[in-house]
């Protein structure tokens, strides 16, 4: 028999690249915000504020810190499999049995194994209007088709997504309080939400920005876990514990779950200094209260930036603003070019706004200033546009 002759098809030559799987070909990877150092040498710049993904500018507890230099003396050994004392730290923390936790490389591979454990080509899920990019890129990564309901007043719309749910939907997405727009659906839409939603699909709810949340009306998902068979809460670590760069995250999801998970995650996803430094941050409440302290400053600070300077900004119980501010995309390169790196939202459907995060006194007056000279604004507002420090 004549070996198959697999460098032509048809006359035609054939490269390995067209093995890659159909669905695959025209995906878009997730494009995150740029890094101070790339713009200090893109622009020759000394200084660069980084204002582009909702991290928390205060960093990570000291106490995450500590736990975090002494864990180097234990680097050459691999972590125990299953990160068993992050889980147990979580489970006491959120009041669960450990099992139930789903610990991952970031929220991002929570999300990433949850569309592999339940979605297959032809498959549905359902997220809502400028939602966060990874649901849908998870999603069709496994082959399945994405539905996008309309948010209006860029807002979830859950009752909404219900009614987009067909026999082919899989898995539903909700964010709460929403990336990029920072924007919250309350109680009483999520009450009729659990009230209607069928029980045979997967719920996940992204929880990312719940401990920055003030406003009395927010439904805390993680407290409503066991009200239907299938809803996965996340949380992170990335954002009020100032861990993005030890990316670690996680989901508490029903009893059932957990074997499958297991079954699909990596052997040690989670490294040992970044399960170390997570123990040591759900211990440290000072760190989280003063974290949120300098939030909720900057962000009023910021809100009357915006009004001063005669723009619009949309309702946020998050660590970060979205500002109307005509063309996103023009606005962010020239903020850029001045040292100071914000979100453009075009990729989010929303080419008039740019997404800021709250930083430090000094950087939200080094943003509202570039932006106000970008502007040509010199009216009487101008000495306003300076955060005083605070003790």
């Amino acid at each position: 028999m004549q070996p198959r002759n697999r460098s032509e098809k048809g006359g035609a030559e054939v490269s390995p690249a067209s093995l890659v799987a159909g669905h695959l070909r025209d995906l878009s990877p997730y494009v995150p915000g740029r890094a101070i150092a790339e713009i200090e040498r893109e622009f020759g710049l000394d200084t660069v504020v980084k204002l582009a993904s909702n991290e928390n500018p205060v960093g990570m507890s000291p106490l995450a810190r500590e736990a975090y230099v002494a864990a180097a003396t234990e680097m050459h050994r691999y972590p125990e499999g299953g990160s068993p004392e992050l889980q147990q730290a979580l489970a006491e923390h959120h009041q669960v049995d450990p099992s139930r936790v789903l610990l991952g490389n970031g929220s991002n591979e929570v999300l990433t194994l949850l569309a592999r454990l339940f979605l297959s080509p032809g498959d549905e899920v359902v997220v809502s209007e400028g939602a966060f990019a990874i649901y849908a890129l998870s999603a069709k990564a496994q082959g399945a088709d994405v539905v996008t309901v309309a948010a209006p007043a860029y807002t979830h719309d859950p009752i909404g997504m219900i009614d987009a749910v067909t026999e082919r939907t899989r898995i539903l997405y909700l964010c709460n309080p929403n990336n990029p727009t920072g924007t919250m659906f309350g109680r009483d839409v999520w009450e009729k939400f659990l009230a209607s939603v069928p029980q045979d699909i997967l719920v996940v709810c992204d929880n990312a920005y719940a401990e920055y949340v003030d406003h009395p009306d927010f439904p805390d998902a993680m407290l409503d876990r066991d009200r239907h068979p299938g809803l996965v809460v996340l949380r992170t670590f990335s954002k009020i514990y100032g861990m993005g760069g030890l990316r670690i995250g996680y989901g508490v999801g029903p009893d059932w779950l957990g074997d499958f998970y297991h079954r699909l995650r990596d052997p040690f996803n989670v490294n040992l200094a970044a399960e170390k430094a997570a123990v040591a941050a759900l211990r440290d409440e000072a760190h989280v209260i003063s974290s949120r302290r300098v939030n909720a400053e900057g962000r009023k600070f910021l809100r009357r930036a915006v009004k001063i300077l005669g723009l619009a900004a949309l309702p946020s119980e998050t660590n970060f603003l979205t500002i109307e501010v005509g063309y996103g995309g023009d606005v962010a390169d020239s903020l850029q070019r001045a040292g100071i790196i914000v979100r453009p939202l075009g990729g989010y459907g929303m080419p008039a706004h740019i997404r800021v995060s709250i930083g430090l006194p000094e950087e939200n007056t080094a943003f509202a200033q570039t932006l106000a000279a970008l502007l040509g604004f010199s009216g009487p507002g101008a000495p306003l546009l300076r955060q005083e420090e605070t003790s």
